[in-house]
């Protein structure tokens, strides 16, 4: 990258004010408190703790497979590729529903409004790209709002958002695929029990891409503006997690960037 690049920033902030509320059910808390102050010691530090699964985060194989692949083991060329984008909301103008279950048709439909004639399955299949990333619109609409109090956000609302089918998990892992890589602006690609609704399939999506040896991006948000600046998807992206031995997952920083004159 040079000063002729355009960067765009896919990633939620880890803040006490919005993370919290939006760590997966039964997931470990985020905290993050001062440790040592510049007034008091010196210099500043602070403790931060939280699951390997807050925030904006990528899962691994060992996620949900017994023996796969931890974070550590993931090497950087699978962190960073050029995408496909699919949206969902086809430019704002289709509003996804609560708890909506997505198949394949539907991404297919979705990415020939502004591709006319062009098949998501022939871009998958051709090698050019290593990651399909999905805009739901999710993370703008029901995201907690870094700039206020947050006291009417619902996390019954934030969990109950679109999923997606597990016949799109295989079309991923089929042999003529090759995508490595399935993002997208929601908490979860599988349905989300909360408070007693949904979740009848499990993890099912999780299982077969994991099991497959792919990777998952959870949480990610800007993925409309990929589509403003540059609808024809040419975007490389870039998933960094901490490089911690032996784990199922990381909170990532997670960016594009193309050439100006693409």
């Amino acid at each position: 990258m040079g000063p002729s690049s355009h960067i765009l920033d896919l990633t939620l902030p880890l803040s006490m004010r919005t993370t919290p509320s939006t760590v997966y059910p039964g997931h470990p808390s985020v905290d993050i408190s001062s440790h040592a102050t510049v007034a008091r010691d010196g210099y500043t530090v602070h403790s931060v703790h939280f699951g390997t699964h807050a925030g904006t985060h990528i899962d691994a194989p060992s996620h949900f497979v017994e023996g796969g692949r931890p974070i550590d083991q993931i090497g950087l060329e699978e962190l960073r590729g050029r995408a496909l984008i699919v949206d969902l909301t086809r430019g704002g103008t289709v509003g996804v529903k609560d708890r909506q279950k997505f198949e394949w048709e539907d991404l297919e439909a979705a990415w020939e409004a502004p591709h006319p004639g062009e098949s998501l399955s022939d871009r998958v299949n051709s090698g050019a790209h290593s990651m399909l990333l999905i805009h739901t619109g999710w993370s703008l609409s029901r995201f907690p709002s870094p700039t206020s109090s947050n006291e009417n956000f619902d996390p019954a609302t934030f969990f109950a958002h679109p999923y997606f089918s597990v016949s799109i998990a295989h079309r991923l892992v089929s042999p003529s695929s090759k995508i490595k890589l399935f993002g997208m602006d929601t908490p979860n690609p599988d349905e989300t029990p909360y408070g007693g609704i949904g979740g009848a399939e499990g993890y099912i999506f999780h299982k077969v891409l994991l099991g497959g040896n792919g990777l998952i991006a959870e949480n990610l948000t800007g993925i409309d503006q990929l589509i403003k600046a540059d609808p024809t998807g040419e975007w490389t992206v870039n998933l960094i997690p901490l490089k911690i031995e032996g784990v199922d997952g990381s909170p990532i920083r997670a960016f594009a960037y193309r050439p100006e004159s693409s």
